[in-house]
């Protein structure tokens, strides 16, 4: 596991104070979640993920003790999630039932949220059908399907209370819609302060997803939401739910649009470079060494959502329309248009 960074405080321009609590995720991956006082009632953005919770409310406790503040972790009031996904919303219940505290999502992601099981099985049923398409073989469906649903595990379900709208003020954080990572992917800013979730990290590249998959999960929303932050003006620190924090948001910007180019750069490198047409799976093999499990599902839908992006755009075309005029899942196949 990677080591974690201490619980910091962070102080905005008007003096509130942000407690950033790490916990580890996975192998070589760590989570934060962030504490807010002093802007309104107390709030916790993200909940970790289940594993995480002791971690979380040893961190929460913490601060009390440790940094002066007069709170305790029951004293909290709201947990703004800024999306769906394990590590960011699967410690909910537990600290829920702990506090009585509020859930606050975006409406795309809140039956994941409310209603995990439905939304389970239907990105299941998608992912099964996305694979297809993509001209995965038989036999390696099962092991791309075993780590989509590493990522889509079975959590306790808890209900919604508020929607997070794009331009709402709660408790002194205001609301930015931001998909692509997730289809209510909300960044929300505390003064000069942005806490981003997975939209903008200091080291990686978020990932992506074709929105045959999900929808507001693609690269164009990804990238429109890119230039959304950076139209948010004076923001001096950025801080994810993973990595350092960014203290120069507005470059980060640049860099990560400019590594997304390159990346969409190399699909079409590909597809020149080949004799015949490419499927989806056939691209990522040539762009990827072999993965396995969890890290191959991330390749596949990598390149799916650059394939995506540059098929919505008309600069590629399909090459097998007999097969798929004649057949239920056909396999689509790419060549430069």
């Amino acid at each position: 596991m990677p080591n974690l960074p201490p619980i910091k405080r962070f102080t905005t321009r008007s003096g509130a104070r942000i407690y950033r609590i790490a916990f580890d995720f996975m192998p070589n991956l760590s989570g934060r979640v962030y504490l807010l006082l002093g802007a309104g009632a107390p709030v916790l953005v993200d909940a970790g993920s289940p594993a995480a919770t002791e971690t979380i409310w040893a961190g929460l406790s913490t601060v009390g003790a440790e940094f002066g503040e007069s709170f305790r972790p029951e004293d909290l009031r709201r947990i703004l999630v800024t999306h769906a996904h394990v590590d960011h919303y699967g410690g909910l219940a537990e600290i829920v039932r702990r506090t009585g505290a509020e859930i606050g999502v975006h409406a795309l992601d809140r039956r994941v949220v409310s209603a995990g099981l439905e939304r389970l099985m239907i990105a299941e049923h998608a992912f099964r059908a996305f694979l297809r398409r993509a001209g995965v073989a038989e036999a390696d469906r099962s092991r791309l399907l075993e780590g989509f649903g590493r990522t889509k595990r079975r959590l306790e379900s808890v209900p919604v209370d508020l929607l997070l709208e794009e331009g709402r003020d709660i408790d002194g954080v205001r609301v930015f819609h931001t998909p692509g990572h997730s289809p209510g992917h909300v960044c929300l800013l505390v003064d000069d302060v942005l806490l981003a979730g997975d939209h903008i990290l200091s080291r990686t590249i978020t990932q992506q997803w074709p929105e045959s998959i999900a929808p507001y999960t693609g690269l164009g929303h990804y990238l429109e939401s890119l230039d959304k932050v950076k139209g948010i003006p004076d923001i001096s620190l950025v801080m994810g739910g993973h990595e350092p924090p960014v203290h120069d948001v507005y470059d980060r910007i640049e860099s990560i649009r400019a590594s997304h180019m390159r990346r969409i750069d190399r699909v079409l490198a590909v597809l020149r470079d080949s004799p015949q047409p490419l499927t989806i799976d056939e691209i990522t093999g040539r762009l990827y060494d072999r993965q396995t499990a969890f890290h191959a599902f991330l390749a596949l839908t990598d390149v799916a959502a650059r394939v995506e992006y540059l098929d919505e755009r008309g600069r590629l075309a399909v090459a097998n329309l007999d097969e798929i005029r004649d057949e239920e899942v056909p396999a689509y196949r790419y060549q430069v248009a």
